[in-house]
């Protein structure tokens, strides 16, 4: 065989290798976060979050339930009460929780976009939250 050849053939090799190990790592950008694969639900992560007036890009990962083990919509994100109510609208799923320290609305578009508006506090300490970001394609049981 000539060097050309064999150049080739470890080419090949060290490609399926590298192949293989990038395959095996997994997702670098997957959410750390999982939900109960017993009850349909998105990860969702958002790529833009305010309080108030502090913004932030840092990744936040909740999980949003269709039905969860009382059959009734859950939403799994810090401040809010995970009881939700789900309403669908023609372009997506909008989930609205109340009794929490932080009350709002979370849409998941069809294209698993995300559109959050909640609001904490009272008249004069009122601070309102905003994110948007993606979903995970939905879980289903």
């Amino acid at each position: 065989m000539n060097r050309s050849a064999m150049l080739s053939i470890i080419m090949i090799i060290v490609i399926v290798i590298l192949a293989l190990i990038a395959i095996s790592s997994g997702r670098s950008d997957a959410p750390d976060l999982v939900g109960d694969d017993s009850y349909p639900h998105y990860v969702c992560t958002t790529n833009n979050y305010c309080e108030g007036d502090i913004c932030s890009r840092e990744p936040l990962s909740f999980v949003v339930y269709l039905r969860h083990a009382d059959g009734l919509p859950r939403l799994e994100l810090r401040g809010f009460s995970p009881r939700a109510t789900l309403t669908e609208i023609p372009d997506g799923l909008v989930f609205e929780s109340t009794g929490g320290d932080v009350s709002g609305t979370l849409t998941v578009f069809e294209d698993r976009g995300i559109d959050l508006t909640a609001t904490s506090g009272e008249s004069s300490s009122l601070i309102e939250y905003y994110a948007s970001g993606s979903c995970e394609r939905l879980v289903t049981p």
